[in-house]
C-alpha cells in the first residue's frame, strides 16, 4: 500500500461506522476464515476493519494480508445504491428484522442481504429446515413434497438452500401450498445459482426471501455453501434431513442445528440406499426419526399446539372386545360349530368365564347357538 493510498484510506477509516464496517468486511473477508474470525474475536468488527483500511496490520503487527486483496475495489462499492438498485436490503445486528437467533452462532454473520417480501424476524419463530440430497430420488422427492407443502400449510415457513433436488422440492412444495419460504444462498441475492432454478429462486424473491452473506456479484463456492448451511440451522428451529450420502453437505445443516441445541431430525429411507446412508448415521447419532409433517410439528410446534396421534394398523375383528370375550370369539368359527367344552380348552377359561362370554357375543349379535354347539356369526 503506497503512501498516498495509505492516508487516503486512514481518512475512510475514521469515516466508518460500525456498519459500514460490518459491509466492508463481509466484502474483505470469508465467513469461513478462521483466522478472520480470531481477529475479530480480539479486536472486535469496528476496529480490525480499520486496522486493515488504514495501516494494513493490527496494532501488535499482525499483518491483514488477506483482507487487502480486495480492499481498493470493495472501497469502491456504495452499498447504499446497490440494494437500492436490486431492491433489496441490508441488515445488521441490532436492526429491527435482524433475527436475533443468528447470534447464538459461534461465528454470526457479519451482515446479511435480503431480497424478498418476507421479514425474517417474524417467520423464524415458526419455521423449519428441509435439506438434502441434490442428486434426490423419487422417494425423497415425494417424501419433501409431502413434508414441505403440509408444513406450510400448517403455518410454518420452509428454509432452506435453492439447491437441485430435495432443497427445490421443499421451496416448490411451500409456494405451491402458499406458503413463506426463505432461500439461504451461497453468492449474492442476485446471483442464481443453480441456473435450472432461476425461476423458482426468482419466483421465492417475489414472494418470500432470499438471504445471503455475500455481497451481491459473490459467486457461489463450496465453502462458502457449507457457511451458509450455519444460517439454515439458525433460522430454524429444527432441520429435517430427506436423502443425504455419507458425505453430504446437509449433514453439516443437521450439525449445526444439534450444536445450536435445536431439533435435529431425518427421514428413513431403504437400507440398501445410498442416498439415505447419511440419513440412517444422523438417526443412530441421535436424531429424531420422522416420517411426515405431523410427527415434525410435533418436534418444533408450540406446547400443546401441534400434537399428534399416535400411529396405528387398520382396526381388525374384535379389537373391541374385552380381553377375556375375544379369547372365545378367535376360536369361534363361522362354519363349525364349537361345544362349550371345547372352547373351555381351546381358551384354557373356566365354564363359567366362558358361558359369560358366550353371552356377551350373542348379544353383540357376533355368535349363535347351534343344537351342537356354538359359531361365529358376522364381524366384529
Amino acid at each position: 500500500m503506497s503512501p498516498t493510498t495509505s492516508g487516503r484510506n486512514a481518512g475512510l477509516a475514521r469515516e466508518l461506522d460500525e456498519r459500514g464496517a460490518r459491509l466492508l468486511l463481509s466484502r474483505i473477508a470469508e465467513p469461513y476464515d478462521e483466522k478472520v474470525q480470531g481477529l475479530v474475536a480480539e479486536h472486535g468488527i469496528f476496529d480490525l476493519v480499520g486496522y486493515a483500511v488504514s495501516d494494513g496490520r493490527t496494532p501488535d503487527g499482525v499483518p491483514l494480508t488477506r483482507m487487502q486483496a480486495r480492499l481498493e475495489s470493495s472501497l469502491r462499492q456504495d452499498d447504499g445504491a446497490i440494494a437500492r438498485t436490486l431492491g433489496c436490503r441490508i441488515l445488521v445486528p441490532g436492526d429491527e428484522e435482524w433475527p436475533d437467533v443468528l447470534d447464538e452462532l459461534e461465528q454470526p454473520p457479519w451482515c446479511l442481504w435480503v431480497r424478498g417480501p418476507l421479514r425474517l424476524h417474524q417467520v423464524v419463530d415458526r419455521s423449519v429446515a428441509v435439506v438434502g440430497a441434490r442428486a434426490s430420488s423419487s422417494y425423497g422427492d415425494e417424501a419433501t413434497a409431502r413434508l414441505a407443502f403440509t408444513l406450510a400449510e400448517k403455518g410454518y415457513t420452509i428454509i432452506s438452500g435453492a439447491a437441485l433436488g430435495i432443497d427445490a422440492v421443499a421451496h416448490r412444495a411451500a409456494l405451491h401450498a402458499g406458503g413463506r419460504t426463505v432461500a439461504a444462498l451461497a453468492g449474492g441475492v442476485d446471483v442464481p445459482y443453480p441456473r435450472a432454478n432461476s425461476d423458482l429462486i426468482a419466483k421465492i424473491a417475489s414472494d418470500g426471501a432470499l438471504v445471503s452473506e455475500s455481497p451481491p456479484g459473490g459467486a457461489p463456492a463450496r465453502m462458502r455453501f457449507l457457511a451458509r448451511n450455519r444460517v439454515i440451522a439458525a433460522l430454524s428451529l429444527g432441520t429435517v434431513v430427506v436423502e443425504a450420502g455419507l458425505r453430504s453437505g446437509a449433514r453439516t445443516t443437521v450439525r449445526y442445528a444439534r450444536d445450536l441445541g435445536r431439533h435435529a431430525m431425518a427421514v428413513p429411507g431403504p437400507v440398501t440406499s445410498a442416498l439415505s446412508a447419511g440419513c440412517h448415521e444422523e438417526i443412530r447419532h441421535g436424531a429424531t426419526l420422522v416420517t411426515d409433517a405431523a410427527e415434525v410439528a410435533e418436534m418444533i410446534g408450540r406446547m400443546g399446539e401441534d400434537l399428534t396421534s399416535p400411529k396405528r394398523g387398520a382396526d381388525r375383528d374384535g379389537d373391541e372386545l374385552e380381553p377375556e370375550i375375544r379369547r372365545v370369539w378367535q376360536w369361534l368359527r363361522p362354519r363349525t360349530s364349537l361345544s362349550v367344552d371345547e372352547l373351555m380348552v381351546r381358551s384354557g377359561l373356566g365354564l363359567a368365564e366362558v358361558l359369560s362370554a358366550l353371552g356377551d357375543l350373542e348379544q353383540r349379535g357376533l355368535a349363535e347357538q347351534l343344537l351342537d354347539g356354538w359359531k361365529r356369526r358376522g364381524g366384529a
